[in-house]
């Protein structure tokens, strides 16, 4: 049970409920979570059942715009559900200490697969679980796959429950749910022969698999007691590209859609370039790492092209992740040539906090940026990428505030995507 918390003035429910009421049904049908919410006020007329002072109270109102109004107590009004496996690949096992406290969580809840498109593995899913995903029809669900022969995600995932998860989502299928797999790839685990076997396996499951994303193990430098992995060589990375390739080039002659594609990650360690913009079709798997330097590139060099010429003189320093080494220099020259007054100073910052096998922009940490920059001369403004930071601080719970007094400069978080950055940065320039 949930209890109503704000309403709004324009909710068909203003007048009716009360703060502190508790949410006990819609229209006749219990409500657990917030799936049930959504799936039963989707209708033209709402009937709740409230408790209230120890009575229960109905209340009914019209559904006219879609938008009830209502603030609960919980998000999911419900406790989020947990992990309850042991991966060897898992980064949060990774983790040393001293970090944002939200990291250290390990979510593996259905319901949030739904709602915000995190990864799930399924393996803490009841029987009235899977029965209500399939009666509720909600869509779509990302689900961890990892490997589709039981006997090698069990393995990876030391998880007796991992096992069936070729019923789980041929049972989804089935149901006509949405499907978006990613596959964490692990030398000597689930690559090579293994890795085709579940391509094959989760092609098969299309149109209810509409895509599949398959990224390198993140390892960081914390890993005493753990598993012994080892990164991908460049040479194997291309290797993976090419299978991955064969088998989306294949989905794309079959279906029309390739279905299966590598991360960035695999691009850069292998040096290869990313694909064009029209090979990631729908960018499905774009918060997955997939596409994201190729959606940037595209974003970035048109909103340039829209661009005024602007010769106000400012020195900014730019601050990112190793993988956009290949990528962000050409950009800012031709962001260069429209901002002709622009002296940028280019910093790729090495994840020492972590390890150097970790390049990616979003696990830079504030420690890192303030060592590494410490005895520079930033200019007028640090512009870094938003994806650093949550509420303010960075990974390693140092905030804002405080790399600007470390480093004496004014710290500048712009959007991540091409043209949020170009018009960010155009801002700064022209002010």
């Amino acid at each position: 049970m949930s209890y109503i918390t704000d309403i709004t003035k324009n909710s068909p429910f203003f007048g009716k409920l009360k703060n502190g009421d508790v949410l006990l049904s819609v229209n006749g049908r219990k409500i657990n979570d917030i799936l049930d919410y959504m799936y039963h006020t989707a209708a033209d007329d709402v009937s709740f059942c409230v408790l209230r002072d120890g009575k229960e109270v109905t209340v009914n109102a019209k559904n006219k715009t879609g938008h009830l109004g209502l603030t609960f107590d919980s998000f999911l009004m419900d406790e989020h559900r947990s992990c309850k496996n042991k991966c060897v690949f898992c980064f949060i096992d990774q983790l040393p200490k001293h970090m944002r406290e939200t990291m250290y969580y390990k979510d593996d809840d259905f319901r949030l697969s739904i709602l915000q498109g995190n990864y799930v593995t399924l393996t803490n899913l009841t029987p009235e679980d899977v029965d209500r995903i399939c009666d509720l029809r909600v869509s779509p669900l990302n689900v961890s796959v990892h490997a589709t022969d039981g006997d090698v995600r069990v393995r990876m995932m030391k998880n007796p429950n991992a096992r069936n998860i070729m019923q789980l989502l041929n049972r989804f299928s089935d149901a006509g749910i949405n499907l978006r797999c990613q596959i964490v790839l692990c030398k000597g685990f689930n690559d090579g022969e293994i890795l085709k076997k579940s391509l094959a396996d989760l092609k098969a499951l299309f149109p209810a698999v509409s895509s599949v994303s398959i990224v390198p193990v993140g390892l960081s430098k914390f890993r005493d007691g753990l598993e012994p992995l080892v990164a991908f060589s460049p040479e194997e990375c291309a290797e993976v590209i090419d299978i991955v390739d064969s088998f989306g080039d294949a989905s794309f002659d079959e279906y029309g859609t390739r279905i299966f594609y590598c991360s960035d990650e695999f691009y850069v360690t292998s040096g290869r370039p990313v694909p064009d913009y029209d090979y990631y079709e729908e960018f499905e798997q774009l918060e997955d790492g997939v596409g994201m330097l190729t959606s940037f590139i595209e974003e970035f060099d048109a909103a340039v092209e829209d661009l005024d010429v602007c010769a106000n003189r400012k020195k900014l320093t730019f601050v990112s992740g190793r993988i956009m080494r290949s990528t962000l220099p050409e950009r800012i020259e031709k962001l260069c040539t429209k901002l002709t007054g622009l002296d940028a100073d280019l910093n790729f910052i090495r994840n020492d906090y972590f390890g150097e096998n970790v390049t990616v922009t979003g696990l830079i940490t504030g420690t890192d940026i303030i060592a590494q920059l410490k005895d520079k001369e930033l200019g007028d403004a640090l512009i870094l990428p938003s994806v650093m930071l949550r509420d303010d601080k960075f990974l390693d719970d140092i905030s804002v505030s405080d790399v600007e007094k470390a480093l004496g400069i004014r710290i500048v978080p712009i959007p991540c995507d091409g043209a949020g950055a170009v018009d960010a940065i155009a801002q700064i320039v022209e002010k």
